[in-house]
């Protein structure tokens, strides 16, 4: 019983699949700039505001990072996004801001993710939607994130753009191309 055990594990070991029999996932970088506009509102956001002398619309600039998983047959993708912002440069400030957002991409291009936020003022919720338009290579994504913490509610609208670099992944052949 215990060689039948040690061929059995030995064979476990040993076995690899046939190249034709791994599935092939493709990995795509969406990352690119990002521009837009913050609407910060509620008791706390009037007040620290107030104490700033900042206005409600702030600019926001910076950088989205982007990892997408395709599955090979199509269908949605999964999608973690981070966006690093500094608002506010209008104003004569610089308030940065980190979130990661965790999501899907439907093939039509309509997302949806969830994740954290972090600014000076602490940690928050983040929800983003949104929509990415292909042209020619290109991804246009126009998104729509709402940011609530306890008190305040920050609504933004963020524009850019990316160009699609992708890779081929083989489960089991990490580092390896198919």
């Amino acid at each position: 019983m215990q060689r039948i055990v040690a061929i059995l594990g030995l064979a476990l070991v040993v076995a690899t699949p046939l190249p034709a029999q791994r599935p092939v996932l493709e990995h795509r970088s969406m990352s690119g700039p990002r521009l837009g506009l913050t609407y910060a509102f509620g008791p706390r956001a009037d007040s620290v505001l107030r104490e700033h002398g900042l206005q409600p619309v702030l600019s926001q600039f910076g950088w989205h990072f982007e990892q997408q998983v395709v599955p090979r047959g199509g269908g949605p993708e999964f999608v973690i996004e981070e966006v690093l912002l500094v608002g506010g440069v209008e104003q004569r400030t610089a308030i940065p801001s980190a979130t990661v957002l965790m999501g899907i991409r439907m093939p039509s291009g309509f997302e949806f993710g969830l994740g954290p936020n972090l600014s000076p003022t602490g940690s928050a919720l983040a929800i983003g939607i949104g929509k990415s338009i292909n042209y020619g290579g290109v991804s246009l994504p126009v998104n729509l994130a709402f940011v609530r913490s306890p008190g305040a509610t920050r609504m933004t609208v963020l524009v850019g753009y990316a160009l699609e670099t992708s890779d081929q992944i083989s489960r089991g052949a990490v580092g390896r191309r198919p």
